[in-house]
């Protein structure tokens, strides 16, 4: 069985290891012929509200990665500055949900040395299951249109009221990007019931080892996700899980 550490940590931290990722994020870019991301640059890596999540492999070395880049007051997403121009109307949108706390999820990647196993999703999950550790209550994303189950699973719905019902023609005329939001990324009512419990125990256990089967090929995910200060006291929220796993066990 294929084994996988997926490891998150703060953008600034780790210079290098971002190095990595945008060299082999853009080698994935340029293989379907994209060269013209207007986000794709490094600005990030100097950004201390952005967090990594890489998919490393002892074999094949880092195979895939995600962004969770924090919304400040007066920084774009990078949702904005790519949409903006094509429709205004994504300003007001995120700017609604700036208050309470609000986060995109972005420059998703999967080498081709490692496709067809179902790493897109699994990093879906795991950049979803950080917003307890970085206290934000919504998180968007702009995903292409063949990427869009990904984002579905974990509770992304289409935010109807930008482009043309949620959709762009970005980055090339061959791709349809999609603008999504998840409204309350807390609760996570917006997700399906199995994918749900398991970012709950994402969250409550953000260093664990899973046997995932998202593309019927099993994988061995050593989960690494916290954040270290940011990670929240969870001794409240574990005794609820052990309540409820030992009342539904009983029933």
């Amino acid at each position: 069985m294929e084994k996988l550490v997926f490891r998150a940590f703060r953008a600034v931290d780790e210079p290098d290891t971002c190095a990595t990722f945008i060299r082999e994020h853009v080698r994935v870019l340029e293989d379907f012929g994209i060269t013209n991301v207007t986000t794709n640059t490094e600005s990030w890596t100097r950004d201390p509200n952005t967090y990594v999540i890489v998919a490393i492999s002892d074999e094949l070395g880092m195979v895939g990665g995600i962004r969770v880049q924090v919304a400040r007051s007066g920084e774009p997403l990078p949702m904005e500055q790519a949409l903006s121009k094509m429709d205004p109307a994504i300003i007001p949108s995120l700017a609604a949900l700036l208050p309470e706390g609000n986060a995109e999820v972005c420059g998703l990647w999967n080498a081709n040395r490692f496709a067809a196993r179902g790493l897109p999703s699994l990093l879906a999950f795991a950049a979803v299951s950080l917003a307890n550790q970085l206290g934000i209550r919504s998180m968007v994303c702009l995903v292409a249109h063949y990427t869009l189950r990904h984002a579905l699973r974990v509770g992304f719905t289409v935010m109807g009221d930008v482009g043309e019902e949620g959709t762009f023609t970005y980055p090339i005329p061959s791709i349809k990007a999609i603008a999504m939001v998840i409204p309350d990324v807390i609760t996570l009512t917006t997700a399906h019931i199995a994918q749900r419990q398991q970012l709950f125990s994402l969250r409550l256990r953000p260093a664990q080892l899973r046997i995932e089967n998202v593309s019927g090929t099993d994988l061995m995910i050593c989960y690494d996700l916290s954040l270290g200060g940011l990670l929240v006291d969870l001794t409240t929220y574990q005794g609820i899980w052990r309540e409820r796993v030992l009342y539904s066990e009983t029933a």
